[in-house]
C-alpha cells in the first residue's frame, strides 16, 4: 500500500518565505520604531475611521494659495467655471508630506476656498480624478499612493470614491473585478465609462508596470476588463491619456523599468497608440509617436479634436555614465484626430493677431511656400501649418516661449483646461540631484494665445534638506517622474 500523502504539509520553499516575510515584518517595525512612525496600514486605517466621523461638509475660503505640490489632481469642474485640486505631495529632500485636501478655484475671482466633507478619501497622490455633470455634478477619483513622512513605507490603492458637488459628501464605491493597487495611472471619461490604463506598484521589494486596460460603468457600477484586438502599448506609468470623442482615445510616451539580466534600466516611452470602438470591440493601433520626454501633463478642451501637452523632463547625456535631466516648458498641441504634433508659438506685439497661431519649427532648408490650413471647431478657431518634424524641438524656440513670462520648465505638474483658459499648477522642477515641489500657477488664453497670466506667483524655492546625491542609499517613492517622478 502506498504511503498516503499530507495534504496540509507545506513545502520547504513556502516555510522559508513565511520565515522571511516575518524576519522582513520585524526588521521594518523595529525600523519604525526608530523613525517614531506607525505602520502605514494602520495610519491610513484611522485616517478613513477619523474622516467618516465628519457629520456634516464645510466650507472655508482660504487666505492663502495652495501649498507647494505635485502629483495632485487638476480637474475642471462639469457646471461651473471653477477647478477642483485634489491630494497631491510635498517633499523637502527629508520628509514627504501627501494630502488629501479638497479645494476648488474660483476662475472668475481668483480665490480658493476647501471643503471638507464627510468620508473623505485618505491621503493620495499619483491618483486620478475625472467630473463628469451627471446627478448635478460627481468627482470620481480612483488610486493613487500613501507615502510614510520618512519614504520608508508605500501603500497603493485600488479604490475609488465618489464626491457628489451638489450633496458635498464622498462615497466609497465597493465595486468587485476591478484593476488592481497602482498609482501613476490614467483615467479618462468616454460617454459613461471610466477608462483606467497602465500605472505601477511598488511594495518596496518588487516594482510591476501595467498595461491592463479596464473600463467602469458609472451606470451599472460595474468593472469590466477590456481586451483590445491589435498590439497596444506596453506596461507603463505616467503616459498621457486623452478622450478623443466618445468612442476613441489617445495614449502617448509614459515611463517603465526594463529588466536586462539581473539589471534593470529606465525606460522612457515616445510611441502613440489610439484605442477605437469597432462595434461592439475595442482595437488598439499604433498612431505615430512623440519626443521621448517624461512627467508631461495633458489636458483636452470641451468638444475640442486637440489636446495640449505640457513641459516634462528628457535625459541629457552628459557623459558615458552621466545622465542629466532636462526641464521642458514647451507647450505643444496634438491633433487627436491625425495624431500629428504642433508647436505652440504666443503672440508678441508684432504679432498677427487675426487668429492664434500654432506653428512648426523646421531646421533650416530651403524655403518653399507653407501650406496653411484653418482649424475650426466649436471652441477655437486656430491656422495650422504643416506639422513639426519629430525629434526634439530647438532650445532656441523654448526660450522664446519663456520670454512671454509663462511657467518655468517642469515635470509632473497639473493641467486642466476650462472654457478655453488652460491652467498649469505646481508640479517639480529638478536641479542636480535636488527635486523642488513648485506651488506656481498660470493661465493662457487659447483663443488668443496672447501670452501667460500668472495667477500664484513661485516664491523663492526652499532649502533642500536631502543630500546632493540620491547615492547615499536613501529610498524614494517611485511616483510620477524623474525615475521616481516620472510618473504623474
Amino acid at each position: 500500500m502506498g504511503k498516503k500523502k499530507n495534504k496540509n504539509k507545506v513545502s520547504g520553499a513556502v516555510k522559508t518565505a513565511i520565515k522571511t516575510e516575518k524576519k522582513l515584518a520585524n526588521k521594518l517595525k523595529k525600523e519604525l520604531a526608530n523613525l517614531g512612525e506607525e505602520d502605514i496600514a494602520k495610519v491610513i486605517a484611522e485616517i478613513e475611521r477619523e474622516e467618516a466621523k465628519r457629520a456634516a461638509a464645510s466650507e472655508k475660503a482660504l487666505p492663502n494659495p495652495p501649498t507647494a505640490r505635485a502629483y495632485a489632481s487638476l480637474t475642471p469642474h462639469p457646471t461651473n467655471n471653477e477647478l477642483i485640486l485634489f491630494g497631491g505631495e510635498f517633499h523637502n529632500g527629508k520628509q514627504t508630506e501627501v494630502y488629501n485636501d479638497l479645494l476648488f478655484f474660483n476662475a472668475a475671482n481668483g480665490t480658493w476656498k476647501q471643503v471638507k466633507a464627510p468620508g473623505a478619501p485618505p491621503p493620495r497622490s499619483a491618483h486620478q480624478a475625472v467630473a463628469t455633470p451627471a446627478n448635478k455634478g460627481e468627482l470620481w477619483v480612483f488610486g493613487g499612493e500613501f507615502t510614510s513622512p520618512s519614504e520608508t513605507q508605500f501603500h497603493h490603492y485600488k479604490d475609488l470614491w465618489c464626491f457628489s458637488l451638489a450633496e458635498k459628501k464622498w462615497e466609497k464605491v465597493i465595486a468587485p473585478n476591478g484593476p488592481s493597487a497602482r498609482s501613476g495611472h490614467r483615467m479618462v471619461l468616454l460617454g459613461r465609462k471610466l477608462f483606467v490604463f497602465g500605472g505601477y506598484c511598488d511594495d518596496g521589494r518588487e516594482c510591476k508596470y501595467f498595461d491592463d486596460l479596464y473600463t467602469f460603468c458609472l451606470d451599472n457600477r460595474e468593472w469590466t476588463k477590456l481586451t483590445p484586438t491589435g498590439r497596444g502599448p506596453t506596461a507603463r506609468s505616467a503616459c498621457v491619456m486623452l478622450p478623443a470623442g466618445n468612442d476613441s482615445l489617445v495614449i502617448y510616451g509614459g515611463f517603465s523599468r526594463v529588466r536586462e539580466g539581473r539589471s534593470e534600466r529606465a525606460h522612457t516611452h515616445a510611441d502613440v497608440f489610439r484605442l477605437a470602438a469597432r462595434g461592439a470591440a475595442w482595437a488598439w493601433r499604433a498612431a505615430g509617436a512623440g519626443e521621448v520626454r517624461a512627467g508631461q501633463a495633458g489636458a483636452v478642451p470641451a468638444s475640442s479634436a486637440r489636446a495640449y501637452v505640457f513641459g516634462g523632463v528628457a535625459d541629457v547625456e552628459e557623459t558615458d555614465e552621466e545622465l542629466r535631466g532636462e526641464m521642458s516648458d514647451e507647450l505643444k498641441v496634438l491633433d487627436l484626430e491625425t495624431c500629428r504634433w504642433h508647436p505652440v508659438v504666443l503672440r508678441t506685439d508684432n504679432t498677427d493677431t487675426s487668429a492664434a497661431s500654432v506653428a512648426p519649427v523646421a531646421p533650416e532648408e530651403p524655403k518653399k511656400q507653407e501650406e496653411i490650413t484653418v482649424v475650426t471647431d466649436e471652441v477655437f478657431s486656430m491656422r495650422v501649418s504643416a506639422p513639426a518634424p519629430e525629434g526634439p524641438r530647438p532650445q532656441a524656440s523654448v526660450r522664446r516661449e519663456r520670454a512671454t513670462g509663462g511657467p518655468c520648465g517642469r515635470m509632473s505638474a497639473s493641467l486642466a483646461v476650462q472654457r478655453s483658459q488652460l491652467y498649469v499648477y505646481g508640479g517639480v522642477l529638478e536641479r542636480d540631484d535636488k527635486q523642488f515641489y513648485l506651488g506656481d500657477m498660470y493661465s493662457l488664453d487659447l483663443h488668443k494665445l496672447n501670452g501667460w497670466k500668472t495667477i500664484i506667483e513661485q516664491p523663492p524655492l526652499p532649502d533642500w534638506l536631502g543630500s546632493d546625491s540620491e547615492d547615499d542609499g536613501s529610498s524614494g517613492s517611485e511616483t510620477d517622474d524623474s525615475e521616481e517622478s516620472e510618473e504623474d
